[in-house]
């Protein structure tokens, strides 16, 4: 009886300690249970089952936030020079700095609200830095390739102006490449690399148990849906620039075109709503809006030269006379680029399709 006593005793005394030891491991080393990790009561796997990366989440938050007040430094800055361009003779104007000034507000407020959730380890706000990132990176390659063709014009124009060498006209070209390939290239492959990291992913999912709205849609069909939620807020700021509008060989400009744009918006915020959905009919009709928008661009510019475009957007003539000198469509083959687009974004829908017809969830597929 007595060592029965002391077996039952020292049990217990086992017991215990094991459940003092449970409640002092650390989050990312807490004991998972549930099937496969543990048969019941009787047995418990203590492991670590991903590394916490708070720390990197407070760091890339904060950086997010630090590009986001500079975001809206730009924005009174611009303004600034815009009310400055009169005494100075700058060409630029108000009404065509609106869609850059609203562009860099949005940018602003997105930056500093994904900061803020990043440092507190939310779902949505990884899954949005991550969205955004691959956008980034996609439209900052395409920046990028321009770039190769306009900067030697523009540096060799800046060139013979002000009389400088042409080693250091490459020493600059250098510079300003390496930097832009900074910006558009290693920084959001950085952001990517860091957020697509499954140890991030569980960390979020650890620190923030409450499912969002962003695991209700898988990550690609996410990317499109804000690619269209930006569109729709883009077409409004699309009417400082005059209303023109490629249409088919044709450009349509004044009441026309401001009641298309108008028309454009709504239906834009409707499909990025439905493609959240994963609304087949949302697939068909997005697939339609883009064959369309790339197939006009395309007979458009192959009619009409990017500078007439220009002209009938009523920029200042100096900006003309600025962008003609520069050569910047010389070596661009506007159309060839618009049907190059067309067969990416018609590639990428037929990609996206998937999750449509199967109407599943998955939480990751970028």
């Amino acid at each position: 009886m007595n060592h029965d006593n002391d077996d039952s005793s020292q049990a217990d005394d086992a017991e215990k300690r094991a459940k003092a030891e449970g409640d002092t491991l650390p989050p990312a080393a807490q004991p998972k249970s549930g099937p496969g990790a543990a048969g019941g009561d009787d047995q418990t796997v203590v492991s670590p089952q991903f590394d916490d990366r708070s720390t990197g989440l407070l760091v890339f938050g904060i950086l997010q936030i630090i590009m986001g007040c500079f975001s809206a430094m730009l924005v009174p800055m611009m303004l600034l020079s815009t009310l400055a361009s009169p005494a100075s003779g700058a060409p630029t104007t108000v009404r065509m700095m609106l869609p850059a000034i609203g562009m860099y507000g949005m940018v602003a407020v997105v930056l500093i609200w994904l900061g803020v959730g990043s440092t507190l380890a939310r779902r949505w706000a990884r899954a949005l830095t991550l969205v955004l990132a691959w956008m980034w990176l996609a439209m900052g390659l395409v920046s990028l390739i321009m770039m190769c063709f306009v900067m030697p014009n523009m540096l060799s124009i800046s060139a013979q102006d002000q009389k400088v060498p042409p080693q250091a006209m490459i020493i600059a070209q250098t510079v300003m490449m390496a930097t832009m390939g900074c910006l558009y290239i290693i920084l959001p492959g950085i952001f990517i690399i860091f957020y697509q990291s499954k140890h991030v992913k569980a960390t979020c999912e650890f620190k923030d148990t409450y499912p969002r709205w962003t695991d209700k849609c898988p990550l690609p069909v996410l990317s499109l849906s804000l690619f269209l939620a930006f569109g729709a807020l883009s077409m409004p700021l699309s009417l400082s620039y005059g209303s023109v509008l490629p249409v088919f060989g044709f450009l349509l400009k004044g009441v026309p075109g401001t009641l298309v744009y108008l028309a454009l918006a709504p239906l834009l915020a409707y499909l990025a709503w439905a493609t959240y959905k994963m609304k087949m009919s949302a697939w068909w009709t997005t697939l339609v809006v883009y064959l369309l928008f790339g197939l006009s661009g395309l007979v458009t510019f192959s009619r009409i030269s990017m500078m007439d475009f220009y002209r009938e957007m009523d920029m200042p003539e100096e900006q003309l006379k600025i962008i003609e000198q520069s050569g910047m469509f010389e070596h661009m083959n506007i159309p060839l680029m618009a049907g190059l687009g067309m067969g990416v974004v018609v590639a990428y829908m037929l990609w996206v399709r998937r999750y449509f017809v199967a109407g599943t969830t998955p939480q990751e597929g970028a």
